[in-house]
């Protein structure tokens, strides 16, 4: 859902990410700096600091959307650069939930934290699985669904600064989970009979 509004917000980033090119900072560069700044987000997770947590989470997010809109702007997409975006993508989601879950932030309903944590990492890492080898079988513009990545890490963002990680947690994983199920169903669809 955010994906479209992502590559809206990317046009009007446009001119920030041309000068940031210009200065010769590479998108990869602010893919590891993401990384980096991830990393302070899951230290003051696991230590059982939710505010600061999603700070740096919504920081994270940010330098995200920058290296996507270097490369696009600055001219500097490379198959690496995406290989290299992705794989952060899933250490910084993996990473974050798991310092959730050990900083005993996500205990929640009638299930334990470390559980609504694990599906949430479970869902997230379908939705982005299922979508990628659905493309690389075929089947065109998987990004269907409301639980994407942008909207996951705003929901854990929010949900920390205002004191509700565990909530926020609970929903990523009913949207991740969602999610992998609209997608493999489109997914179905879209390539039967191949």
């Amino acid at each position: 859902m955010l994906s479209r509004v992502k590559e809206k917000v990317r046009n009007i980033v446009a001119p920030i990410a041309t000068s940031i090119a210009a200065r010769g900072i590479t998108p990869n560069t602010l893919t590891l700096i993401g990384l980096l700044v991830g990393m302070v987000s899951v230290f003051f997770f696991a230590r059982s600091n939710e505010f600061l947590g999603g700070i740096f989470l919504l920081i994270c997010g940010i330098f995200d959307l920058l290296d996507g809109a270097v490369a696009k702007f600055g001219g500097m997409v490379t198959a690496f650069g995406g290989v290299l975006d992705s794989t952060i993508d899933r250490l910084v989601d993996f990473a974050v939930l798991a310092a959730v879950a050990y900083g005993g932030l996500a205990e929640a309903g009638w299930l334990p934290g470390w559980l609504w944590c694990f599906l949430a990492i479970e869902g997230s890492f379908l939705v982005s699985y299922i979508r990628a080898r659905a493309e690389a079988a075929g089947a065109k513009e998987m990004d269907v669904g409301l639980g994407e990545r942008p909207e996951r890490m705003l929901i854990l963002g929010i949900g920390a600064l205002v004191g509700c990680v565990k909530y926020a947690v609970v929903i990523v994983a009913f949207l991740a989970n969602l999610t992998a199920s609209q997608r493999v169903i489109v997914a179905r669809k879209r390539l039967s009979g191949r």
